[in-house]
C-alpha cells in the first residue's frame, strides 16, 4: 500500500468515528459494556535474577588506603624551608588551599606568604588537586612551594603544631657601655669615629655576592612574572651582567 492510499484509508476510518468530545462532556459509566478486568501475567519464580556479588577490592580493607588516594610532596624552592610529605590525600576532596595550610602549619609560616606551584607555575587556591593534576598523574605528585618575603619563620604555631619543639634563638652579647649611653661624650665620639674608620667599604657588594640575595631576587621575579622559566632566564641575565661588572 502506498503512502497516499494509507492516508486516504486512515482518514476514512476517522470519518466514521464520533467528533471530538467537548471539555464538559459527561459519560455514564453504567452504560459501558461489561468486560473482565485485565491482569498482568505472573512472573516466573524467582521474579528477578539474583544480584551478582561484588568483587572484593583493596579498598574494602580498613588497613589499606583507598586506591584513589595519592601521596603529595611539598618541596620548597629555597633549601632554608623543609620539604613536607603528605600521604593518603584524596585529590577530589583536597584543595590547593588545604595544601597551603598544611605546609604553613608544619613549617610555622604564614599561609598568606605561601604560593603553591605545579610544574613551576602557580595554581589557584580554590581548585582541587584533581582539577590541577588530572587523572593520569599517578599516585605520587610533587608540588612546589614558594615562600615570599616577609614570612616569619618560627611564628605562632597553630594548635596542631603546639607539640613541635621550637629552637631557642642564639645568645646575644650584652650591650657595651657605649651602646647603653653610659660612656662619656668624648669616649662615645672617639668610638664612633674609630668605628667609622674601621667599617669595611663595599658592604653592598658583599650582600649581592651571597646566595640569599639571589634567592630573594628569584622569588621576587617569579612573583611578578608568574613564569618559572622566564624568571630563571632573567635571573641568569642579571647574574651574568653582575659577574662581568663586579
Amino acid at each position: 500500500m502506498s503512502e497516499l492510499a494509507f492516508c486516504k484509508s486512515f482518514l476514512s476510518a476517522l470519518d466514521a468515528r464520533p467528533p471530538k468530545l467537548s471539555s464538559d462532556h459527561i459519560a455514564d459509566a453504567r452504560q459501558y459494556p461489561a468486560q473482565g478486568a485485565y491482569t498482568l501475567p505472573r512472573l516466573p519464580h524467582p521474579p528477578h535474577p539474583q544480584r551478582p556479588n561484588p568483587k572484593p577490592t583493596t579498598s574494602d580493607d580498613a588497613s589499606t588506603p583507598s586506591s584513589t588516594s595519592i601521596s603529595v610532596t611539598l618541596k620548597p624552592m629555597k633549601p632554608t624551608t623543609p620539604t613536607i610529605p603528605l600521604s593518603s590525600i584524596d585529590p577530589s576532596k583536597t584543595s590547593v588551599y588545604d595544601l597551603k595550610q598544611q605546609y604553613a602549619t608544619q613549617a610555622s609560616l604564614s599561609a598568606a606568604k605561601i604560593k603553591i606551584l605545579y610544574k613551576k607555575k602557580p595554581v589557584t587556591d580554590s581548585k582541587t588537586l584533581l582539577e590541577v593534576i588530572g587523572t593520569d598523574a599517578g599516585s605520587e605528585v610533587e608540588f612546589g612551594v614558594m615562600v615570599m618575603a616577609g614570612a616569619a619563620v618560627g611564628g605562632a604555631a597553630s594548635p596542631a603544631s603546639a607539640g613541635t619543639p621550637v629552637t631557642s634563638p642564639p645568645a646575644v652579647a650584652p650591650p657595651t657601655e657605649s651602646e647603653k649611653g653610659l660612656a662619656s661624650a668624648g669616649e662615645t665620639a672617639a668610638g664612633t669615629a674609630t668605628g667609622a674608620a674601621d667599617a669595611p667599604l663595599g658592604h653592598g657588594k658583599d650582600v649581592v655576592a651571597t646566595d640569599e640575595f639571589w634567592g630573594d631576587l628569584k622569588n621576587f621575579v617569579l612573583q611578578r612574572t608568574k613564569d618559572a622559566d622566564e624568571s630563571e632566564r632573567l635571573l641568569g641575565v642579571f647574574r651574568g651582567a653582575w659577574e662581568q661588572n663586579k
